[in-house]
């Protein structure tokens, strides 16, 4: 699945979930849809870092404990990476520590959010995050 840059914002966000939990990913998979997203989920950095590439989401939604890497790497190369870097991040995590939001700025990530977190919750800091005001009205944060 191919996404290209339109020119008007997408009717249906797309938002990629990186967690190495499955549960965590089958649970924001089946519920964010329902308030206007489409979801592709990943369970580790690598193919976190390949989806983005390919798919170009709307926003990015990742753990920063994920297997064989983390979070933070991931953040990393995606700021690093032309194709990637405007792509707002979102860190959810379990982690409440103030170091943890501290190094999500510095690390150019829009938000943290902290697990456990209904999707519901997830899907209103999303919208918050890209500008919509409702779940049918969506405004990218592509320009």
């Amino acid at each position: 699945m191919e996404r290209r840059h339109p020119s008007t914002p997408p009717a249906r966000p797309l938002v990629l979930i990186v967690d190495g939990h499955d549960d965590t990913r089958e649970l924001y998979a089946i519920a964010l849809p329902s308030f206007g997203f489409e979801v592709v989920t990943v369970g580790d950095a690598a193919a976190a870092f390949g989806r983005a590439w390919l798919t170009h989401p709307d926003v990015i939604v990742t753990e920063i404990t994920l297997p064989r890497s983390d979070g933070w790497h991931l953040v990393e190369d995606l700021k690093r990476d032309p194709r990637t870097r405007d792509i707002p991040i979102v860190v959810l995590t379990g982690y409440e520590e103030s170091s943890v939001r501290q190094r999500a700025e510095r690390e150019g990530c829009a938000t943290v959010l902290v697990k456990p977190c209904l999707p519901e919750h997830l899907a209103t800091g999303i919208r918050h995050l890209l500008g919509c005001t409702s779940s049918d009205e969506h405004v990218s944060s592509r320009g």
